[in-house]
Formats: structure tokens, sequence, C-alpha cells
């Protein structure tokens, strides 16, 4: 590997505002710059380190860029969590979230980080780790509708995959074994959240029926990843909204510089949302975004 070429090319990649010709720069470069070895330990752009696994596309993505390809999102998260807010990160992965949101509650906040799949779960408290994030607590379970247990399906455990999915095989023959458990119930045990991620591979509708009580009486801050199913299921994007809607809650795109209502899911393009009570008190912190 080229150490001065791999600096220069991944500060560009992290600083550079002009996103043009970033992608084929790497395209050019990537054999010269990438590491012989796939487990690497790197800074991202917001200062916490991270441990990842660089034969994962998604990984290797962190690794160049210093942040999530969700750039929009990040944008809006790191405006509108506050020091002291409770978080829950549910889908972790090896924790980007996980490590912006505890940065951004500080040392009054909390955040509650859940990843079933136990080897990439192993990834998400090194991170924690590696960056003393005393306001971190990592749960070894997946959310649902009910507490049980169910097979979690990726391709390589030590790929630590954001795909891996409770729901669709997708062909992958590898699976674990992994205990779920519900909102409802955590939220009797562990510091009740002001908002909560939801990136969960076409598991959304359970999770969600799973905090059915704690949504309607608390009504949080809601960031799901719903466009993630496929168009082989686009039926669930129906029964989607009609249970946000049951919950009175209504969802918001999440686009370059604002937030707009969304009308209707299966015409969206974006893969990512808010969902968000008009009259609750979250609704003041997506205010300043809306158009």
């Amino acid at each position: 590997m080229n150490l001065q070429l791999n600096y220069l090319v991944r500060s560009y990649l992290r600083w550079c505002p002009i996103t043009d010709g970033k992608r084929l720069l790497l395209n050019l470069t990537r054999d010269l710059i990438t590491p012989e070895d796939p487990i690497a330990v790197f800074e991202s752009k917001y200062g916490f380190r991270l441990k990842a696994n660089l034969a994962n596309p998604e990984h290797r993505y962190l690794y160049f860029y210093g942040t999530h390809d969700e750039r929009h999102v990040v944008t809006k998260l790191l405006k509108i969590i506050q020091p002291g807010d409770i978080c829950w990160d549910i889908g972790a992965n090896i924790g980007f979230y996980t490590c912006l949101l505890a940065s951004q509650v500080e040392d009054a906040g909390t955040v509650v980080a859940f990843e079933p799949a136990l080897r990439t779960c192993g990834y998400l408290r090194e991170n924690v780790s590696l960056n003393r994030f005393a306001n971190v607590t990592v749960v070894n379970k997946g959310l649902s509708d009910k507490a049980e247990q169910r097979s979690l399906y990726y391709s390589e455990a030590g790929l630590a995959e954001g795909t891996a999915s409770l729901k669709y095989a997708n062909g992958r023959a590898v699976s674990e074994r992994v205990m779920l458990d519900t909102i409802d119930s955590l939220a009797r045990e562990l510091p009740v959240p002001d908002f909560i991620k939801i990136d969960v591979e076409g598991y959304q509708l359970e999770v969600l029926r799973g905090g059915e009580h704690y949504l309607k009486t608390h009504a949080p801050l809601l960031m799901a990843e719903l466009k993630d199913v496929g168009e082989a299921n686009r039926t669930l994007f129906g029964e989607v909204e009609n249970y946000v809607a049951d919950l009175g809650y209504q969802l918001y795109e999440i686009k370059k510089y604002s937030l707009r209502r969304c009308k209707k899911l299966s015409d969206s393009p974006k893969r990512n949302f808010f969902l968000v009570k008009e009259h609750s008190r979250a609704f003041s912190r997506i205010l300043p975004w809306l158009r």
C-alpha cells in the first residue's frame, strides 16, 4: 500500500466539498491504497474511531470516505440529536451510528445499541471500547413484535454484513439463532428513548408492532430505513404506511437540505425517513428542516 497516496486520496474523499469525480478517483487508486490486511482501525470524519472489515463494501466506504453513504441522514442527525438525549440504535451493525449518537449526546446522554449477530456485535463492542464511550450500552439482541429466538441470515459472519436479515434468506445459506425482544418490554428495563434509529432489513413492521404501547404513549422521534425490502415486497410498504398512521406518526423523506412529508411510501425514491407525531416534542426537532 502507498501510504502517502492513501493519505492524500482519503483526505480528498473526506473533505473536498465537490463530489463529482470522487468515485472515479477511488476506482483509479483503490488497488494502490487499500491495506493488505482487511481488518482496519481508522478515524472517521467525526473524530471517533472504527474497527472494520474492508472485505465488506459498506465498511470500505466508511474507511475511504470517513462517513456513511447516507450522508444526508448524518447531516440531519448532527443537528437534531442534542446533549442529554437518550437514543436507541436498533440494528447497530459495527456501530457507526452508535458512535455518532454517543458523540452527540455527550456524557449527559445515553445510547443503547442493539445488534443480534454475535460476530457483528463483537465489532460493535470493540468500537465502543476503542472510543471509551461510557454512555453506551450494547445489547446482543434484535427487536421484534415478540420475545423469541429466530434465524438471522447472512453470507459470512466475519463480514459483519449490514444486510443480514431476520426475514429474507435471499439465497444466503449461513444463519445463526439470535435472541429477539420488544421495545415495549425493554422500555421497562432500559433508559427510555427520545430517539430511535431502526435499520432492520425488512423487519421494520415487527419492530414497530413490538413498541406499540411505548410509541403511542411517549411519541419518540424515529428514523427508519423503510425502502430496503425490494420491489418484490412492495405490498409491505402499504402495511408499514397504515401501521405508522395507526400509531399517529407521519413519514418525512430525508432530502439533501430538507425534510418533506411523504404522501406515499411506494412512490418515494428515498430510502430513509423520519417518523414523527405533529403535536409531539419531537416535532420541534425537525421543524426547521421542513419544506
